[in-house]
């Protein structure tokens, strides 16, 4: 039947946490055919995954907004094995809504869930020093785009950082902070939602536009003119709700 020959493996589907893959069967050789899966982050090493033996695989537990290798290798009844072409997979940046409990009813109503001055953030992948209940964070400069959301990521600081965003009060997806993970990050004061009057950048200043009833915009530096405190979500555009922390005066967000 001539030499062993390897099948092509393509990706099917990704997700923030999954990536499912399949792959065309090996030819050549002599039959019967086992298959193992192994996975990587650098695209060599790939390491076995358990259970990971037939043509298909659904691999979960992934870390979001990170690229994962994966290839596949064919062995065949006299132990003689082919390596399949790797395939690269990209998971998507965790979705956040922004709210993840409860909306309020009207504009400029503060917001129920965050009324304590919480907004939930995702873990930067960079991230390497341990969190914890309690510890000062600092925006992350890398902020993911997600369709038309934007991502806040946090990573520690020291508490007399002129950096402090504010402080983890508790993680809201599983006990250990890894990189990825929900937490809430508590401010100094409340959240109110508004409507943007133009393209407004995550982290950036925002005055009251006197002129829409409750609408803000995009201030330039430390204009001193009607500050109404710190976009937590961009706007690409005037008409869009998003949540404003409020500070008048404000400090340096991110």
């Amino acid at each position: 039947m001539g030499a062993l020959t390897a099948g092509v493996a393509s990706l099917s589907a990704v997700t923030d946490t999954t990536a499912s893959l399949s792959a065309t069967a090996a030819t050549g050789g002599t039959g019967p055919y086992t298959y193992q899966w192994g996975r990587s982050l650098t695209n060599s090493a790939f390491t076995p995954i358990a259970g990971a033996t037939s043509l298909t695989l659904n691999d979960t537990g992934l870390i979001p907004n990170t690229t994962y290798y994966y290839q596949l290798i064919a062995e065949d009844s006299t132990t003689a094995t082919v390596d399949y072409t790797a395939v690269q997979a990209l998971t998507q940046p965790q979705a956040l809504s922004q709210n993840q409990f409860q909306q309020a009813a009207y504009v400029g109503a503060p917001d129920l869930r965050f009324a304590l001055g919480t907004i939930s953030a995702q873990i930067s992948p960079n991230q390497a020093t341990p969190l914890y209940n309690g510890m000062a964070v600092k925006v992350d400069t890398t902020i993911v785009q997600n369709g038309s959301n934007r991502i806040p990521q946090v990573v520690g600081c020291t508490a007399d950082s002129d950096l402090v965003a504010g402080f983890i009060l508790y993680d809201i997806k599983s006990l250990a902070y890894n990189a990825g993970d929900r937490i809430e990050m508590c401010t100094q004061e409340g959240v109110l939602y508004l409507f943007s009057t133009g393209a407004i950048t995550p982290f950036t200043q925002v005055t009251l536009d006197l002129t829409t009833g409750g609408g803000v915009a995009q201030s330039s530096a430390h204009s001193g003119n009607n500050i109404v405190g710190w976009a937590i979500d961009g706007a690409s555009a005037a008409g869009q709700l998003i949540r404003v922390h409020v500070q008048t005066p404000t400090f340096l967000f991110a």
